[in-house]
């Protein structure tokens, strides 16, 4: 693979049938072939995260804090202060609530360069309950100055993502979500493109603009083209960087009628409100539909079938946009 590209288009297929736990394991037995930096701090979880190659290259650099998050990132921040490139993994829900605190001193106040990974975002674990389902983490680490929040849209962009943080370790929360293992970057990311907007679906003369965030991505591009074949010109534009967070001026260029934020996220904090800040703040008057999980904790399910309850099936989404647009002027 050339310097210029840390994911090849031959490993962006081969990354779209593998779970996101399997690719983290990857990456960090290639990480560890670079140097002895590098860091796994784990809660437990470690046995599922596919880093036999990891801990045979570097034993010495798996931390295991059992079950005990507040701990985990503690050990994570002092260990990053020492100048360890160091990732911490854990449930996305337990990292993003149950240790708040301990990321608001130790990564946002004193800035430790610690990478959290949240294991299971959205309602990848819905079977096991709302305890489980990570439907507020991005909008709770977005709160936290100076933290870099992404949430990849598919397999390939998750191991660019680990790369380019191992690159370049600062505080960061990286939301892990299997979703529906599609693959997005057939042609590979550039080291220059991790974490930048993608347009996944054009369209032509004025229409709707859809704006995904996640592996809910794959189910937005669905509903794009559906809307498409259905006489609705539609856009859809990529978003994994809710902070630091930038959205296009094409975005909403060209006659767009409506803007539609479609995540895998509660609608409030996440990549709805990050657009609506950004609207408010760059003076636009395009009318914003959030599409998200509903303001209440869903009961245990499958992670399709949550979905699907909360109106993000791509029928759903399309639906939900068709409505929006018969109500506009």
């Amino acid at each position: 693979m050339s310097d210029d590209m840390l994911v090849s288009p031959e490993d962006a297929q081969r990354l779209s049938c593998m779970g996101h736990r399997q690719i983290f394991g990857e990456v960090m037995g290639v990480l560890a072939q670079e140097g002895p930096s590098l860091t796994v701090v784990v809660s437990d979880y470690g046995r599922r995260l596919n880093l036999g190659r990891f801990r045979q290259t570097l034993p010495e650099g798996f931390v295991q804090c059992g079950i005990a998050e507040q701990n985990q990132v503690e050990v994570a921040s002092a260990l990053a202060n020492e100048g360890l490139t160091t990732f911490a993994v854990g449930y996305a829900s337990f990292l993003s609530a149950r240790a708040l605190d301990q990321v608001r001193v130790s990564l946002g106040i004193m800035g430790s360069p610690a990478i959290l990974v949240g294991v299971s975002g959205g309602c990848d674990s819905g079977a096991l309950g709302p305890s489980h389902m990570a439907i507020e983490d991005r909008g709770n680490m977005r709160q936290i100055p100076g933290m870099t929040v992404i949430s990849p849209a598919d397999g390939a962009e998750f191991a660019a993502v680990l790369m380019e943080l191992a690159r370049n370790p600062r505080p960061a929360y990286v939301c892990m979500n299997d979703g529906d293992g599609r693959n997005l970057h057939p042609d590979g990311i550039p080291a220059a493109g991790v974490g930048a907007p993608q347009e996944l679906c054009a369209r032509d003369g004025a229409g709707v603009t859809l704006l995904s965030s996640g592996t809910i991505g794959s189910r937005a591009l669905d509903a794009a083209r559906m809307l498409g074949r259905r006489g609705v010109p539609c856009q859809l534009v990529a978003l994994p960087t809710l902070k630091p967070f930038g959205l296009c001026d094409a975005c909403v260029a060209d006659g767009c009628r409506l803007l539609v934020s479609v995540e895998e996220h509660a609608r409030m904090g996440g990549l709805g409100s990050a657009v609506a800040e950004w609207l408010a703040d760059a003076g636009h008057g395009t009318p914003l539909l959030r599409l998200g999980m509903p303001d209440a904790y869903l009961k245990a399910d499958t992670r399709d079938a949550l979905l699907d309850r909360a109106g993000l099936s791509p029928e759903g989404i399309a639906q939900s946009v068709e409505e929006r647009l018969s109500r506009l002027p």
